[in-house]
C-alpha cells in the first residue's frame, strides 16, 4: 500500500510541475544558508520537472544552469562542464521556460537597469517569474563557489570562498528567476540570475552585466511547488529565516 501510494505521489508531483507555468524547487534557501548541501535529487530527475533552471550541486561544487533541456556545471576554478543526470543538487528551481512575453534591447544597459524594465513591463511584482536574456554582453561578473567540506560552513562563510571572473564582449543567456521578497526564505528575494556563454566555455552565479544587444523572454508563473529531501542533513539542523543582509552580501557582494 504504501509504496503504490508513493507511486501515485510522485506521478502527481511531476504531472504538475510538468503545467506550464509552474515553478518547482528543490529544498529551500533557509536550508542551504545553513550549510545543508547534501540532497537526494538527481540532475535526470530534476530535468523532468524543467527546461530551464539554476541551482547548485552537491558539496556546493559550482553553479548550475539549466538552457533547452542541457544541464552545465561551472566549477570554482571558472572550468564549465555538462551535468550529468546522475549528479545530485541540495537546491534548485527550474520551469518548462514558455515565453509570455518578449522585448529587445538595443543600447547599452546594466543589468540592474534591466531587471528594472522587466517588472515595469510585468503585471505585478507579487507574482513569480521566469527571465532569459539572450544577446551581447559588453561585460559580465560571475561567481562560482568551490566545493565545500563537512562539517559544512553556513553559506554566508562558504561563498567566501569562491572564484570571480569577468568576461568581456561574450555571447551567452543570463537566466533565472524573480521571487517576490514576501517569499525570501523560500528562494532569494528579488532576481536570482546565471549566466552561460553560447560556446559554453564560460559563466557562473550573476553579479552584474552591461548589455548591449539582447532579446529578453518573460514567463509569468502562477504555481509553485516545493520539494523537500527526504532524509540527510535538514532534518537534524535548526533552521532560521535568512537574513537579508547576509543574502545580499552572498548575492552580490554588497
Amino acid at each position: 500500500m504504501y509504496y503504490l501510494l508513493s507511486i501515485i505521489i510522485a506521478a502527481l508531483l511531476t504531472a504538475c510541475a510538468a503545467q506550464p507555468h509552474a515553478l518547482y524547487q528543490y529544498s529551500s534557501l533557509n536550508a542551504l544558508m545553513e550549510g545543508v548541501y547534501d540532497g537526494q535529487l538527481t540532475i535526470g530527475e530534476l530535468k523532468r520537472h524543467g527546461d530551464t533552471g539554476l541551482g547548485t550541486f552537491n558539496a556546493l561544487d559550482g553553479e548550475m544552469i539549466i538552457i533547452n533541456g542541457s544541464a552545465y556545471q561551472i566549477k570554482g576554478d571558472g572550468t564549465v562542464t555538462a551535468a550529468g543526470d546522475n549528479i545530485e543538487t541540495p537546491f534548485a528551481d527550474v520551469v518548462f521556460f514558455k515565453s509570455a512575453k518578449s522585448f529587445t534591447v538595443e543600447r547599452e544597459i546594466s543589468c540592474d537597469e534591466l531587471q528594472k524594465m522587466i517588472l515595469q513591463s510585468a503585471p505585478s511584482s507579487n507574482i513569480f517569474y521566469a527571465v532569459k536574456i539572450e544577446g551581447t554582453f559588453r561585460h559580465v561578473r560571475a561567481r562560482a563557489v568551490r566545493a565545500q567540506h563537512k562539517p559544512y560552513p553556513r553559506l554566508i562563510d562558504a561563498a567566501k570562498d569562491q572564484g570571480v571572473f569577468d568576461f568581456n564582449n561574450v555571447r551567452g543567456t543570463a537566466s533565472g528567476f524573480y521571487f517576490p521578497d514576501t517569499f525570501g526564505g523560500l528562494s532569494v528575494g528579488g532576481f536570482h540570475i546565471h549566466f552561460i556563454s553560447d560556446d559554453r566555455k564560460s559563466g557562473g552565479h550573476l553579479m552584474s552585466c552591461e548589455v548591449t544587444h539582447a532579446t529578453v523572454d518573460i514567463d509569468y508563473l502562477t504555481d509553485f511547488l516545493m520539494e523537500l529531501p527526504k532524509s540527510g542533513g535538514i532534518y537534524g539542523k535548526t533552521i532560521g529565516t535568512a537574513q537579508q543582509r547576509e543574502v545580499d552580501l552572498i548575492e552580490k557582494g554588497r
